[in-house]
């Protein structure tokens, strides 16, 4: 039930923004940057004064950079990226188990890669300040966090020691695993602990010869090396009974580990720190008006290289649905198919994390020459080999079965469109670009406003949609999606959510007004973002 201001015995008040966000990572950053798109009034709570300067995640996959293309920062990100990096995995005795290979485009990007961290932060964050409607505050912790009903008030304290209170709408956490909004909700964050610890090392001025991201399946010593942009490379080792753990992250002794893989004696070795990997989901991803993302709501081990796009996937799915209800264009409601859309993928995602690393870690030789035998067999296998090789083993993100879609219109329903390049002005773009950050519907071969009658072209345009007519262009998308002819209706963050023959007329969208929550009391809305 939604509470309207004035049913509550409390002061009125100016709301300071409409959205708080707990935590400047990546994601925290990023749902920010998605938010100022739509002009909602965010802010930002980052207790450290300065950016986080240690690389932590490394790899990227085409939904990371398909968001970064949307808040117009793909670019800046760009020179931070090894891009079409082949995986590749041994067995001890240095035999080829398997191989990822493929370099194909998806949704317009590499399939995978690495980028450094820090870099890719401050691809965001230094695109900030061209946003009016956000502010990022450094510095400043906040302390407590109370949901009212009608807003949500955050108790915050600036480095000089001054309290401050602060309402908004809506909070979201994004302050990590260990996140102390989490906890205040008394939200459970259930899962396992890896009972194993990796040596995570990470150098720079790197010259080892191979630039494929390579597993070495050695039940002695298990380890993991990655390339990164501009000379630095990372690499991870398995603590094995009677190492002492002390002394592991030596830098002598991980200069030593390097060069028993192979490695050279790199002259700066950026850290070096003993990690315990978890697999961890909360409970709930929301309480009332407040709500989890990123690492705060899931963390996961690293061997699908999926902690932080998983993040990023929060923030899409996020960002447009809060945009949408503090516009007065959809009901709280709404806020119902966050936690609906993003839980089963995350989980899958972890499950394909734990089944690598079970692949990886093994150290009985026993179990260690069993996984040999079944990965060469499997890989001898032209279908299997082909899946493997085209990078087809993780499940793709999808919202089929959300009540977001008509899941009748269509076997693509429920999936992230595909971005062909396009022709535009003369000059060639991502179809994203022609797009921009809402919903938009697509002609395929027809004007796409010519399905729909009064009703549904008003519900479209009072969610601001944008109508985009592709000629021959649009081949590509239409054999995708099995339509000749027809419209696309795609939502901000590209889940293809409904399609219509250019057959049809007088289409109305109904089905969209009641599962979208659209037009509900809207004054209500529009007052309650002025005044609680």
């Amino acid at each position: 039930m939604r509470i309207k201001a004035k049913d509550l015995a409390v002061p009125r008040r100016t709301f300071d923004a409409d959205i708080a966000i707990i935590g400047a990572g990546p994601v925290g950053l990023m749902l920010g940057a998605l938010l100022a798109q739509h002009n909602v009034r965010t802010i930002i709570y980052e207790r450290r004064v300065e950016p986080y300067s240690a690389p932590r995640a490394i790899a990227f996959d085409p939904e990371t950079l398909r968001t970064f293309q949307a808040i117009g920062r793909y670019e800046a990100l760009e020179p931070s990226l090894m891009r079409d990096v082949a995986v590749t995995y041994f067995s001890g005795k240095g035999d080829l188990l398997a191989r990822i290979t493929n370099t194909e485009e998806r949704l317009g990007f590499s399939p995978r890669g690495t980028f450094y961290q820090p870099e890719l932060e401050a691809a965001i964050s230094d695109g900030l300040p061209n946003w009016p409607s956000l502010a990022l505050k450094r510095g400043i912790e906040v302390s407590d966090v109370c949901d009212l009903g009608n807003r949500v008030e955050l108790n915050v304290r600036h480095g000089d020691g001054r309290h401050e209170q602060v309402a908004v709408r809506y909070a979201v956490a994004c302050d990590g695993g260990a996140s102390r909004i989490r906890e205040r909700l008394g939200i459970r964050f259930g899962g396992s602990t890896f009972a194993e610890k990796w040596l995570v090392v990470d150098v720079e001025g790197d010259d080892y010869p191979h630039h494929d991201i390579r597993f070495f399946c050695d039940p002695r010593r298990p380890a993991v090396t990655l390339p990164v942009s501009k000379g630095r490379r990372r690499w991870e080792f398995l603590l094995m009974p009677g190492d002492n753990e002390a002394q592991f992250a030596d830098i002598e002794n991980a200069r030593a580990l390097m060069e028993s893989f192979g490695g050279s004696r790199p002259a700066k070795i950026e850290r070096s720190l003993v990690y315990t990997f978890h697999a961890r989901m909360a409970e709930h991803f929301r309480s009332g008006r407040i709500l989890l993302a990123g690492d705060a709501a899931h963390v996961m081990p690293p061997f699908a290289g999926q902690g932080l796009n998983s993040g990023i996937r929060d923030a899409a799915n996020l960002a447009w649905k809060l945009a949408a209800i503090c516009a007065g264009q959809a009901d709280e409601a709404l806020l119902d198919t966050y936690e609906a859309e993003r839980r089963d993928h995350t989980a899958a995602i972890t499950k394909l994390a734990n089944q690598l690393g079970a692949a990886i870690m093994p150290t009985h030789p026993a179990r260690a020459f069993l996984r040999d035998v079944i990965m060469k067999t499997l890989w001898r296998i032209p279908p299997y080999r082909e899946r493997f090789e085209g990078g087809d083993i993780g499940p793709l993100p999808t919202v089929k079965g959300s009540r977001l879609v008509n899941g009748k219109a269509g076997q693509k329903i429920g999936e992230m469109i595909p971005q062909p390049w396009v022709n535009h002005e003369g000059r060639q773009c991502r179809l994203d670009d022609l797009l921009g950050p809402g919903f938009a519907a697509i002609g395929l071969g027809c004007d796409p406003r010519s399905v729909f009658n009064a009703d549904g072209l008003d519900l479209l345009e009072r969610l601001e949609t944008r109508f985009v007519t592709l000629g021959s262009q649009g081949d590509d998308l239409a054999k995708w999606a099995n339509l000749s002819a027809g419209v696309l209706l795609v939502r901000p963050d590209r889940f293809l959510i409904d399609q219509i023959p250019a057959t049809l007329s007088g289409v109305s969208l109904g089905w969209m007004q009641r599962a979208y929550a659209l037009g509900l009391g809207d004054s209500i809305l529009i007052d309650e973002r002025m005044a609680a």
